[in-house]
């Protein structure tokens, strides 16, 4: 029995996806209707404005020009929220209506109309990334492209590249299977992390590489975006100790001398006293602040995180009371850890305070409104004062503010997977499981009209699969649809598959191995460190996790003799070792070896011929192949590499009068 059901029964996902587009589409012009409503009563209360003001002073009431003058302010002021609010509905419903029309691509894998958020190579020497098309065009990260923060980015990709033990993995399926219903959550969601990918970073709050920082704290959870490296500094800063309660003659001063400037500016207007005592508690302000300047503007530079996490804002709220009751223990956990906490105040709210204090900061932008504010007030100091009280409250639960974040756009990734494909299932872990064992395995990265599933079990220890089998028959194909349907299970997603039971695994792959020019690696010696790290990997001493190995076409560097030899050490290697994994080969003879033979579960694909309708004295060549991509039990038996060669036209003779090159001989002279 599935252990995963559709959203909304049995209905087609890709007609929903089209029907919520629809919806959303309908919302957006309402709210464009309202922004265009929004506008012309703006202008109306101007012109409204003007006109009322000009025929009260030009009848001499003063006072009550004054009167229309305040209360246009006032209303247009209104007006200007009112149609701030109506454009990020506007926005956001545009948002929801493209994820939608997404969701139709990813469901027919129309790859060129899915955003690729994942532009970087996958870690060098990665056990299984690169092998297995985490990474890039038409990859596991390409099909989860619903996450756009770099917390979700960053967890998302996490959790496919290292994996994790069968209680988190289950821990994260209940998750999963509550937010594949959970329709209008995960679409809100995305549209307010995209708004805030969106909002572009000002030249102003850019940091500066060459800044030194005045905190000590350390970023720890790995690398970070470059564009995310204002986020990098706010961390950075947030988890640091505040800088002005070291600088307490700083803080007394700003206590001290406001009051002295305004009760000498007053003075003077009232002309109770005379220039020179207005100018020397202005000089004596400038003389202290001249010599905190520098540090303050430091600081405030560190806190500036270039419109990221003050911008997490509305994410945050949706997260914590975005109409979600969360039954699973993981959602239930994340909006815990972004509620009130020790200081009361849940994550949102705090956010929301903290971009107040950053935009008082930014005042210092306009120098025509900011000197006489900071010379007769110390507003920056007084602004840097409630920022670090802000610190001191928050700046330590920010990253883990960020984490929950993070943790819930990657379920929500997860979640779209099996909405998108009711018909896959969450997977079964074992530890007391000796094989991996799957019924209607397919490739998650296949359309899935196209997509063949096939029965298949790796293990127990002590035996190999032996996948054998023609030319493009699909033995690389397998081999990928096992690596990537353990590592969704891992992760805590659904599986391709009606069903896969599995215990805990570490995988390891030698399948799409380069030579390197630049370090000088010949292609068997790329092979053969490869195969050396899968083999450390089986051999290692973590007795917690086995290793599950997927090897296509072992050691093709070298000889078909050598080649052989080589290939089943390596193979007795990791059959010692207590591993298990599977093997694709061309070579027939590869488990002749007794010990081999006896331990070898063969497994093949084949194809069958069909006439070109050409006449019969045609070439074979020439008849086309066709392929059913189902796995049958037994050694493969036929071959189609020179059927191959000539459907592309490299089964013809030379031309006549040049002979052919020297050495060379007819392909079919050969047995």
């Amino acid at each position: 029995m599935d252990r995963l059901a559709p959203p909304s029964g049995d209905r087609d996902p890709r007609q929903r996806y089209a029907d919520r587009a629809d919806r959303f589409d309908e919302a957006a012009e309402r709210a464009d209707r309202a922004v265009r409503t929004h506008g012309r009563l703006r202008l109306a209360t101007f012109a409204g404005a003007v006109a009322g003001t000009w025929l009260l002073l030009s009848g001499g009431l003063v006072e009550a020009a004054w009167g229309v003058v305040g209360g246009a302010a006032l209303l247009f002021a209104a007006l200007v929220v009112v149609q701030r609010r109506a454009k990020r509905r506007r926005r956001r419903a545009a948002l929801m209506a493209e994820a939608n029309r997404e969701g139709i691509a990813r469901v027919g894998r129309r790859w060129d109309e899915l955003p690729l958020l994942y532009h970087e190579a996958p870690p060098r020497d990665h056990a299984y990334a690169d092998d297995l098309d985490l990474v890039g065009r038409a990859s596991l990260l390409h099909l989860t492209s619903t996450v756009s923060t770099w917390p979700g980015r960053r967890t998302l990709r996490t959790w496919l590249f290292s994996g994790t033990d069968p209680r988190t993995a289950e821990f994260r399926q209940e998750a999963v299977a509550e937010l594949a219903g959970a329709l209008d959550f995960r679409d809100r969601l995305t549209a307010e992390a995209r708004m805030i990918a969106e909002a572009k970073p000002t030249a102003r709050a850019r940091p500066n590489a060459g800044d030194k920082l005045t905190t000590k704290a350390k970023l720890t959870d790995g690398p970070v975006p470059a564009r995310d490296l204002g986020s990098r500094r706010f961390l950075l800063w947030a988890e640091g100790e505040p800088w002005l309660p070291r600088r307490r003659w700083l803080l007394a001063a700003a206590f001290v001398l406001p009051p002295i400037n305004v009760t000498a500016l007053i003075l003077w207007l009232l002309g109770a006293v005379p220039s020179p005592v207005v100018a020397w508690p202005v000089l004596a302000s400038m003389a202290v602040l001249g010599l905190s300047w520098k540090r303050v503007s430091r600081v405030f530079s560190e806190a500036d995180d270039e419109s990221s996490v003050r911008q997490y804002g509305p994410v945050l709220a949706h997260l914590s009371g975005g109409g979600l009751a969360a039954q699973s223990r993981c959602l239930a956990r994340i909006q815990e850890r972004l509620g009130g906490g020790p200081s009361g105040r849940p994550a949102h709210r705090e956010i929301r305070r903290l971009r107040r204090l950053l935009d008082m900061a930014d005042l210092r932008r306009s120098p025509l409104f900011h000197l006489p504010l900071a010379l007769v007030f110390f507003w920056d100091v007084h602004v840097l004062a409630a920022l670090e009280r802000w610190q001191a409250r928050s700046g330590p639960r920010v990253r883990e503010w960020l984490r929950a974040m993070g943790e819930a756009e990657a379920l929500s990734a997860l979640a779209a997977l099996a909405a998108d494909h009711p018909d896959w299932t969450m997977p079964t872990f074992d530890d007391r499981a000796q094989a991996v064992r799957a019924r209607a395995l397919g490739h998650p990265l296949l359309p899935p009209d196209s997509c063949v599933r096939n029965d298949v079990e790796v293990g127990p220890p002590g035996s190999f699969l032996l996948v054998t089998g023609s030319n493009m028959s699909g033995k690389s194909t397998l081999l990928k649809a096992i690596g990537l349907n353990v590592v969704l299970a891992q992760a805590g997603a659904p599986v391709c598959a009606r069903a896969l039971r599995l215990p805990s695994l570490r995988v390891a792959t030698s399948m799409s191995v380069r030579d390197s020019l630049a370090d000088g690696v010949s292609f068997f010696m790329a092979e053969l460190r490869r195969l050396k790290q899968v083999v450390d990997a089986a051999e290692s001493p973590d007795a917690s996790m086995r290793t599950l190995y997927l090897l296509d076409e072992l050691l093709q560097g070298t000889n078909s003799a050598e080649r052989r030899v080589a290939a089943r050490t390596v193979i007795r290697r990791l059959l010692a070792s207590g591993a298990v994994g599977a093997v694709t080969t061309h070579d027939l003879t590869l488990a002749d070896a007794e010990d081999l033979n006896a331990r070898a579960v063969a497994v093949h694909f084949t194809e069958t011929v069909r006439a070109s309708g050409r006449d019969n004295n045609q070439d074979d060549a020439a008849d086309q192949l066709a392929f059913d991509y189902r796995l049958r039990p037994g050694t493969a038996t036929s071959t189609n590499a020179l059927r191959l060669l000539g459907l592309v036209g490299l089964d013809q003779p030379p031309p006549a009068g040049e002979p052919p090159p020297s050495g060379a001989t007819d392909p079919s002279a050969s047995g």
